[in-house]
């Protein structure tokens, strides 16, 4: 199997992953990263909400670009789906949030660093804070995940 369809298949099924079960990350890392922000870089409430959420959005559409425009679209790339069950009883869920949590790394660390050609800021602390807050919320999502799990089938 070469790189490219397994970076295709990984970003795709990512996507996916992200609008079926792990639709907490975004919403938990972006409350992390505000909070970061508040807290250790001591940014000012609105710039702190305008920046998470302006990170979050930028991560979604960029991803949503690459999976749907690039690869479905442009490359009329093949997806062979497994029932959900199927793919966590294989792999559980934490790599998938783990891999989802990279990807939004990677594609804010890319906003901060062009968004630091329109205002002056501390890149390597705002890539820094992605890494960061995208683990932490990675691992937070999961374990919502795991709950979400436990009381369907509690209750």
């Amino acid at each position: 199997m070469n790189l490219f369809r397994m970076l295709g298949d990984f970003i795709l099924s990512s996507w996916i992953w992200q609008f079926t079960a792990d639709w907490f990350h975004p919403v938990i890392t972006g409350i992390v990263m505000f909070f970061i922000m508040r807290l250790v870089m001591r940014k000012p409430r609105m710039q702190a909400i305008i920046i998470s959420i302006s990170a979050q959005l930028f991560a979604l559409g960029l991803l949503s670009l690459i999976a749907v425009g690039l690869l479905v679209q442009l490359f009329n790339w093949e997806f062979a789906a497994i029932t959900p069950e199927e793919g966590i009883a294989r792999i559980g869920a934490f790599m998938p949030s783990i891999g989802l949590g990279i990807i939004y790394a990677l594609c804010q660390s890319l906003f901060f660093i062009l968004g630091s050609y329109f205002w002056p800021q501390n890149v390597r602390g705002f890539v820094v804070l992605c890494w960061i807050s995208n683990g932490i919320g990675a691992i937070l999502s999961y374990m919502c995940i795991r709950f979400v799990e436990i009381m369907t089938y509690v209750g």
